[in-house]
């Protein structure tokens, strides 16, 4: 293109405005702070939300009452299973027996129709050791043990005997020396077997020497029928009044004291 003269004179014009760079620059920094803020905006909101589902879930599991007071839970009384009236199927017989009672333990311990083995065993009376003899009762008694001594009493040759089957409890005999007038025990208590009734005939001779120590043994057995069978400890032998005389004095020290005819 030809040079014409007078166009080096004009300045030429340039699409640049120098302002326009710093306006810019202005709006993004403007708009930068709001997304800024915007996204602060969002976080305080998720951990507002946060918050309150925590709470929340915190609320469900552990319900409270009125007062704040977690609530006390209680088991219900009534029971857990029931017999149904009717429970069908089939029926066994002898399910009411009393033998079922005593496997499971409900049976009450004394049965109106049940059977009593053994009775209540006799006890003697509580002894009393404070209670003198009297002088007449003692007099009475050292003739009796003289007159026992002074019987005679014959020797019995030993004689071996057959062991018998079922092994019987020695029943009271007469002893020989004893005169018709001598017939006369004093009962003193009862046993269940012939060995307690001779164990408690030597303690008793033991504690009361005075009384039974020129005495004998003589254990009756006796059927009471229902009741069983008992071992009577008695004692002679002597006269009706020296028996007398004996249970007396026995009384008198709180032992029970009966008086027997053999």
């Amino acid at each position: 293109m030809p040079h014409r003269e007078g166009d080096w004179d004009e300045e030429p014009e340039y699409d640049f405005d120098p302002d326009v760079e710093d306006y810019e620059r202005y709006d993004e920094d403007e708009s930068g702070g709001k997304r800024r803020s915007l996204m602060m905006l969002s976080v305080v909101a998720l951990l507002v939300v946060f918050a309150g589902v925590v709470f929340l879930a915190y609320r469900q599991g552990t319900p409270l009452g009125g007062d704040g007071v977690p609530p006390l839970l209680r088991a219900d009384g009534e029971p857990a299973k029931e017999a149904p009236e009717n429970p069908g199927g089939k029926a066994f017989p002898h399910q009411d027996a009393g033998v079922y009672n005593r496997i499971t333990g409900d049976s009450e311990t004394d049965s109106a129709d049940g059977e009593q083995l053994l009775p209540p065993a006799e006890e003697p009376l509580a002894i009393d050791n404070g209670a003198a003899v009297p002088r007449e009762d003692r007099q009475a008694l050292d003739r009796m043990a003289k007159a026992v001594e002074s019987a005679p009493i014959e020797d019995v040759p030993s004689a071996e005997v057959a062991a018998p089957p079922a092994e019987q409890p020695p029943l009271a005999q007469d002893e020989p020396g004893v005169t018709a007038s001598q017939g006369y025990v004093v009962q003193l208590a009862a046993f269940r077997d012939d060995a307690s009734a001779r164990e408690a005939f030597g303690k008793l001779q033991t504690k009361y020497p005075d009384l039974l120590g020129g005495l004998k043994a003589d254990i009756q057995r006796a059927d009471l029928g229902e009741k069983g069978i008992y071992y009577r400890l008695r004692a002679g032998y002597m006269d009706k009044t020296d028996a007398a005389v004996v249970c007396g004095a026995f009384n008198a020290k709180g032992q029970g004291c009966l008086v027997r005819q053999r």
